[in-house]
């Protein structure tokens, strides 16, 4: 909890120079399209403010001082509040799919193999279906055997 009252505080106690940490945290922790864009938007301001500051202290122009004044007063005011909502556990757990139910670690008790021996358990089924890899076996033997027969009837 400390950590998140000072994650939220550092762009109102730096003056909006730290307000790219708290999107940044976010977007490190979570990486989700959202919040990656809200920390590119943040990065970009900085980088605004930094230019701006560059070109109004060298040329004196007054839209490069306006410039950095808004993008200043956006990085000082916004992040907190922006960290608030989408830290919050609604926005946390949006998009993410719902637990699926466990399924039982076994069939139910009628159609266990071990039905017979195993007390507690009902009557096996009446009709049991071969199992897959029987047939698959055999279906590989007549493939083999098919073949060896080409591979005997090609090479003569």
């Amino acid at each position: 909890m400390a950590a998140r009252v000072l994650c939220a505080l550092a762009p109102l106690l730096t003056v909006g120079l730290l307000g790219v940490v708290p999107s940044l945290l976010l977007a490190v922790r979570r990486r989700r399209a959202y919040d990656i864009v809200g920390a590119v938007v943040f990065c970009a301001l900085l980088l605004t403010l930094a230019v701006s500051a560059g070109v109004a202290g060298s040329i004196k122009d007054p839209t490069a001082d306006l410039t950095g004044e808004i993008a200043l007063g956006v990085l000082w005011l916004t992040p907190t509040a922006h960290f608030l909502v989408m830290d919050s556990r609604a926005v946390w757990e949006a998009g993410r799919p719902a637990p699926k139910p466990l399924a039982p670690a076994y069939g139910p008790p009628a159609a266990s193999p071990y039905a017979p021996t195993m007390p507690g358990y009902g009557a096996p089924p009446a009709a049991a279906a071969p199992a897959p890899a029987v047939e698959t076996s055999h279906d590989l033997r007549e493939l083999g055997e098919l073949l060896r027969r080409q591979a005997r009837e090609g090479g003569s």
